[in-house]
């Protein structure tokens, strides 16, 4: 487990290198040193009108950015693109797929001292978005939302995408 670990990191460092971002990096390689459990997600960052897009599952109160994990042998992409069939039905294009970002924050309702990763991507899409069998519920958000309705990662995402001017 250990080697799949030291993989993911060398993935993850290589990522930001290639989005060209040494603060993004030196975060990368201080979270990677600092928690041995983590769970690594990817996520789709949705915009319009200045809101953001969340989601809900069944049975749960905090909101997340949409997204999973990857299935073996999954690249980046394609699990992103199967995720967002799966929780919004609808079709990413894969040649908008470009990466957001890293995100790494206590993981909601796991053990304490769990982190989870989240690489974040945003894409243009085909179809109608619509809460799937596993999601309850899409709201579009601004920074002002409730923060107790958030995931700890899904607070850090919503505070740079306003700093970034892009949400009111």
């Amino acid at each position: 487990k250990s080697g799949t670990i030291s993989l993911s990191f060398a993935w993850l460092l290589l990522f930001v290198v290639a989005i060209g971002d040494p603060l993004l990096g030196t975060f990368a390689m201080t979270v990677a040193s600092k928690s041995k459990n983590f769970i690594d997600k990817l996520a789709l960052i949705l915009v319009h009108q200045r809101r953001q897009l969340v989601v809900r599952s069944h049975g749960k109160t905090a909101f997340f950015t949409p997204g999973g994990k990857r299935e073996p042998g999954e690249t980046d992409l394609q699990a992103l693109c199967r995720e967002c069939r799966e929780e919004l039905t609808i079709d990413l294009k894969p040649s908008s797929i470009q990466p957001y970002g890293v995100f790494s924050a206590p993981a909601y309702g796991k053990a304490p001292g769990t982190e989870v990763r989240m690489t974040c991507y945003t894409a243009d899409y085909e179809g109608t978005l619509q809460p799937s069998a596993e999601i309850e519920e899409l709201q579009w958000i601004s920074s002002d939302f409730d923060s107790q309705q958030l995931t700890a990662s899904g607070i850090l995402i919503l505070d740079d995408l306003k700093a970034k001017g892009l949400i009111d």
